[in-house]
């Protein structure tokens, strides 16, 4: 074993340097601003989420529909093969069942296209989002003088939530009303 005496000391000295800089340690926590937002709240809120919700819907409607169209047209071809299949022909079923897989290869390329160039929009939209609403957050911080703004937390006091004001500028940026 060492020496009783410097271990001892040691354990002294850790304590006086823990008790003297503790008061240095509060006084920068108590100067530092933290800030929340709720990334849910401005999902649903933002003016520009909503928009690019919107946008999305207009331009992929007709697309859906043609999709729906497609669709349709396969389970009606499918049903009048089936009632038809007993009168046909052993040719004539195997040129049907062809026209039946070629339609049903056509429309899952249709839904697959569709499915891919719906996702890269909604891609680059929520960039754009991503990107008003870091400008916003960063105008917030700077007016209110945070040193920090989180996001993902356990808990936070509603006195630190600057949701509102994020989504106030947002608004503002984007010339209407929340």
């Amino acid at each position: 074993m060492g020496n009783p005496t410097r271990a001892w000391f040691n354990r002294m000295l850790a304590v006086l340097i823990a008790a003297a800089l503790a008061p240095a340690a509060t006084a920068v926590a108590q100067d530092l601003k933290i800030g929340y937002i709720n990334a849910l709240r401005i999902e649903k809120e933002s003016a520009s989420a909503r928009q690019g919700a919107e946008a999305l819907r207009k331009e992929f409607e007709p697309r859906n529909q043609q999709v729906a169209e497609s669709q349709k047209r396969v389970v009606a071809a499918q049903e009048r093969f089936e009632k038809e299949r007993d009168r046909l022909s052993a040719t004539e079923v195997q040129a049907r069942t062809r026209e039946l897989t070629e339609m049903m290869l056509q429309s899952d390329q249709l839904v697959m296209r569709l499915g891919e160039e719906f996702e890269q929009r909604k891609r680059e939209i929520g960039a754009r989002v991503f990107e008003d609403v870091t400008a916003a957050i960063k105008a917030v911080a700077d007016a209110g003088k945070f040193d920090l703004v989180v996001q993902e937390v356990a808990y936070a006091r509603a006195g630190i939530d600057i949701t509102d004001q994020v989504l106030k500028e947002m608004a503002r940026r984007a010339g209407s009303t929340p």
